[in-house]
């Protein structure tokens, strides 16, 4: 395994596979923990959110990327952190992250379709309450760290989630979506000096376009 620290402060780890299949996870240390004055929820409506369309591709564009490859992508957040992850055949793995640098540098949260999301995570939080270990699991944690950001649920409540703006969205992400935050590892069969120096140019590359 190779790893190190990208000019840009962007920690990175790449591993030779022997698999015919590739997987890379772009990892961003902010959760629900890192919302602060935000309304409760945000790091996971982000999550959501940034797949509704970035700079250079619409919202079905981006869901059916690597599917046309016969890959997967998919995110989840928790309380410290936000992952992007797609699986693809070795030879795309460079197209599946450079799909995850642009969902994290160059979202454009459009109004339209953050209110579609919305809809979708408020009912999640509906399907939350309706499934009781779910919900004892949140209130257990809830009075396990009260009055710590680590006792907010990942979900946020109905009333968080619908004051959640799109201006808010953009500021989060400027704010917590920096290099120093960020990890990002691939697994494939290729050589890892070889690897790690189109890693690093990919890191250049994601964050010369965002700025």
């Amino acid at each position: 395994m190779k790893s190190g620290v990208s000019k840009e402060g962007l920690r990175y780890a790449v591993r030779q596979s022997g698999r015919s299949v590739a997987y890379c996870a772009l990892t961003i240390g902010c959760g629900t923990r890192d919302e602060g004055a935000y309304p409760a929820g945000i790091a996971h409506f982000v999550e959501h959110t940034m797949f509704r369309g970035t700079r250079h591709k619409s919202a079905a564009v981006i869901n059916g990327y690597l599917d046309r490859l016969g890959g997967e992508l998919n995110a989840y957040t928790t309380k410290e952190e936000i992952v992007l992850h797609a699986t693809v055949l070795k030879e795309d793995w460079s197209k599946a992250a450079r799909l995850l640098f642009e969902l994290a540098t160059e979202a454009t949260f459009p109004d339209k379709e953050i209110e579609t999301e919305r809809g979708v995570v408020l009912d999640e939080i509906i399907s939350y309450k309706d499934n009781p270990a779910e919900d004892v699991y949140d209130r257990f944690e809830g009075l396990l760290f009260e009055g710590h950001p680590l006792g907010t649920p990942i979900l946020g409540t109905s009333a968080s989630v619908k004051k959640i703006t799109p201006e808010m969205l953009r500021r989060f992400v400027a704010q917590k979506f920096v290099p120093e935050k960020m990890v990002f590892t691939v697994v494939a069969d290729m050589d890892e000096a070889k690897l790690e120096k189109q890693v690093l140019k990919l890191i250049g590359n994601a964050f010369s376009q965002s700025n």
